[in-house]
């Protein structure tokens, strides 16, 4: 055991691994219409928020992408949303895009036009939100499902 973790800290201080300490939380305003978009890492996912007008309550959401493996498919999706917390992608929703290694907030841009903020990651469209209609369309997203629908463009 003594030599893994001396192994460990040699390639961590050697720069041939690394641990993410910092999660990801970007806030943008649109310069059109001035609504509020937060997007925010949680241990397994990144997830877009669309503030409401007044500032006090989350207008709806958009599933961005996977930081993790996505989980096998028996989670339960409805527990996990009476918690309050976001689920993490499971395997029947995922496709090849669903899951960014080491993603960064730099990696990630937002473009706003007078309904929809689009979502690029190292200048890829990932998450288009309509603003008029509410709806989020996600290109990490196998198909329509609970996550939101699946980004075809």
């Amino acid at each position: 055991m003594k030599t893994v973790f001396t192994l460990f800290l040699f390639l961590l201080s050697s720069n041939s691994i690394s641990i993410k300490t910092e999660k990801i939380f970007i806030q943008s305003e649109s310069p059109i219409n001035n609504r509020l978009l937060i997007i925010e890492e949680d241990e397994h996912s990144v997830y877009a928020y669309i503030v409401r007008e007044d500032r006090r309550s989350i207008e709806f959401d958009g599933f961005l992408c996977s930081v993790t493996n996505p989980f096998n498919n028996n989670i339960d999706l409805e527990k996990h949303k009476e918690s309050g917390y976001p689920p993490p992608l499971i395997e029947k929703y995922a496709n090849e895009h669903s899951y960014i290694e080491n993603l960064k907030a730099e990696d990630i841009s937002v473009k706003w036009s007078e309904n929809l903020a689009e979502i690029s990651i190292k200048g890829v469209k990932y998450l288009k939100m309509d603003l008029a209609n509410k709806i989020s369309y996600s290109k990490s997203l196998k198909t329509d499902c609970p996550y939101g629908k699946q980004l075809t463009e």
